[in-house]
């Protein structure tokens, strides 16, 4: 790049520092992520280096393949319903093991030795989400929770003093019984009643595939056509209606990625185009394609300086 093109340092820094700072991610990792003891140390690395960016950020996970491994080497019998876990009492008492200990002090684990200072929770904060146990008509799922309402302002308590906060996918209900929930749901409903500015899905596939591609970017407008049509189904079908819901509620931009590719957090943030997928509002289309053409830009511009 020229003299007369390159792009002023003052440039640069001004573009990181308005689009980072005081942001706010919640990011769920599943239980691929959170299991692989690579793909967490990984994870956590990159949250650290978001951390000291000025980037505030909850962490929610879940545990579904361990909590699987356990219940059967204790020959419980595992449950769902519609790809949704019926959580009896045998099943409650290994996913409070699995997930609220094990899983919880690998993270904790982790943390410390990457040097993140954060808090580490082993299940939702009780003031924090108002949870009552499903219904259980017309199908009885056990020990599973409903969220009501999000509690924000001992969140915000929480994250002014704090960059990173991690808990798996448990809480309390209100009559005091400890609840299972999907992680899919707890982050939705945090990133919706926090206004999250992202909202970051980590799983074991790249985003949301149409065709044989997986799609750069999905806009809100598009996914009652995309669920319509089957071409996301199942997991990806809960997971793209959360997205809808979360946009509707005021967040502005979630990320749907691999987590096991290595510094996949990193790169969706960082670079022009990552590996996923993008979900916004048509209305935010715009915006975000010339977010990337100055990201091309600060790019080359990289590239330019190392040589």
């Amino acid at each position: 790049m020229s003299t007369k093109n390159k792009l002023p340092d003052f440039f640069i820094n001004a573009f990181y520092e308005s689009k980072f700072r005081d942001a706010l991610f919640i990011v769920k990792a599943s239980g691929s992520v959170i299991e692989n003891e690579q793909a967490r140390n990984n994870l956590i690395a990159n949250v650290k280096e978001l951390n000291l960016l000025g980037i505030k950020i909850i962490l929610i996970y879940g545990g579904g393949l361990a909590i699987d491994k356990a219940l059967k080497n204790r020959g419980i019998e595992i449950k769902k319903h519609q790809g949704r876990r019926i959580t009896d009492a045998p099943t409650m008492k290994v996913i409070r093991e699995v997930i609220g200990g094990d899983l919880s002090l690998s993270i904790y684990e982790t943390m410390q030795r990457n040097n993140v200072k954060g808090s580490n929770f082993n299940a939702v904060p009780s003031d924090w989400l108002n949870v009552v146990l499903r219904p259980k008509e017309p199908i009885d799922f056990g020990f599973v929770g409903d969220i009501k309402g999000v509690n924000t302002r001992p969140i915000k308590r929480k994250l002014k003093i704090t960059n990173f906060i991690a808990s798996p996918c448990i809480s309390i209900s209100k009559d005091g019984h400890l609840c299972n929930i999907n992680a899919d749901t707890v982050a939705t409903q945090l990133a919706a009643g926090l206004k999250a500015d992202k909202l970051i899905f980590m799983s074991n596939v790249d985003g949301v595939k149409v065709g044989d591609k997986t799609a750069l970017m999905v806009t809100a407008e598009e996914i009652p056509t995309l669920i319509k049509d089957g071409i996301v189904t199942d997991g990806m079908k809960v997971k793209i209606e959360n997205c809808l819901e979360a946009l509707n509620s005021g967040v502005k931009r979630i990320h749907l990625i691999n987590g096991l590719r290595q510094d996949a957090l990193h790169e969706e943030i960082f670079e022009s185009a990552g590996s996923g997928t993008m979900v916004l509002r048509e209305s935010e289309r715009n915006n975000y394609i010339n977010e990337i053409e100055v990201q091309k830009a600060i790019e080359r511009e990289k590239i330019n300086n190392s040589r």
